[in-house]
């Protein structure tokens, strides 16, 4: 597994729009406060083409989005890509990526979340290198940071190496109030990691897998899907799952975790950790925690759910490709990485 450095006191930023573009509110004030945040922080941000672009929900064409993530990928004046934001087409830029080539360059981050599973989950089933599941570049356009941002801005400078589970979570966005852009987290309820495999404490070690289940299924049985050669390349460490969804109701859910299974990519599996689920409205009397252990408790593996990632914020920073250990005990989790 490929890792890249982590990053220097004045290090440059490439930001892209592989999925949608920077065009409504929002999103700009927040796109354009994060700029002059790392500005004056002493960084330099270096902006795609196409960022500012909007058309059905696409930022450009599926082979400018790619061409300009892989413009900043093989630019050796780019320490890290950000992405603009997420959004709902980001597979399409899939065929016109040449992973082959791209490992020929020195590794660099790539970190997003939701959409973003696109590369973060082919970066390393694909290029064999980490990526980071984690803010949006417009999330760091929040003002005043919250500390899941600093957090994520010391872990990419590798100032942490153990990450702790929050406090409280946003239910209620201000964002979208008005001259509230720059709002941070709205955080008013209490975070409690739960084990549904039904231990008092949990310690879970593995190779992190994941994302956002809803891009997941796209990508599972396509020619993208290399996770089976994957898993067999990294079995002796087993892998940690983690799983969050965004628009899936819970008979998608329930039906993901059969699809995945049934493809072989729990495999090897050590356990499961899974985010806060955007929509937790029952169905047919299936609740999000049924749904998302109904079809895995058989592989008698640990399973923590509600945990800080996904589209329910704060969250915390998922190295997808790294090896862990995950601790969880009376409603609080750690995260510890080791990056060999």
């Amino acid at each position: 597994m490929r890792y890249p450095e982590f990053l220097n006191e004045h290090f440059t930023i490439g930001v892209c729009a592989p999925s949608t573009g920077i065009a409504t509110e929002p999103n700009v004030a927040r796109f354009n406060n994060a700029i002059k945040t790392f500005e004056s922080m002493g960084h330099k941000v270096v902006l795609s083409p196409s960022v500012r672009c909007y058309d059905k929900h696409r930022s450009n064409t599926a082979m400018v989005r790619a061409k300009e993530f892989m413009d900043l990928y093989t630019n050796d004046d780019i320490d890290i890509i950000i992405s603009a934001t997420g959004g709902e087409f980001m597979l399409e830029i899939l065929p016109y990526i040449d992973f082959e080539y791209l490992k020929k360059f020195k590794p660099k981050f790539f970190e997003g979340f939701s959409d973003n599973t696109t590369l973060t989950f082919t970066l390393p089933t694909l290029l064999d290198t980490v990526a980071i599941y984690g803010a949006n570049f417009c999330d760091y356009g929040m003002q005043p940071w919250h500390n899941a941002i600093k957090t994520h801005y010391n872990f990419l400078q590798g100032k942490i190496n153990l990450l702790k589970s929050y406090n409280k979570y946003e239910v209620v966005s201000l964002k979208k109030e008005p001259n509230m852009e720059l709002s941070p987290y709205n955080c008013t309820e209490k975070s409690t990691w739960k084990i549904l495999s039904g231990e008092n404490k949990v310690e879970m070690s593995g190779r992190l897998i994941g994302g956002c289940t809803d891009i997941l299924l796209g990508l599972c049985g396509t020619k993208f899907d290399k996770v089976k050669e994957y898993i067999e390349k990294y079995k002796d460490d087993g892998f940690i799952w983690y799983l969050e969804s965004c628009d899936l109701n819970m008979c998608n859910q329930t039906r993901a975790l059969w699809e995945l299974k049934n493809a072989g990519w729990f495999k090897y599996v050590k356990g499961f950790i899974f985010g806060r689920p955007k929509n937790k409205e029952e169905m047919y009397d299936i609740d999000y925690k049924e749904a998302n252990y109904l079809h895995i408790k058989d592989l008698g593996v640990p399973v923590i759910i509600d945990a800080d990632f996904g589209h329910v914020p704060p969250i915390l920073p998922i190295v997808s490709g790294a090896k862990a250990k995950i601790i969880c005990e009376k409603g609080k989790g750690t995260i510890e990485y080791n990056f060999i």
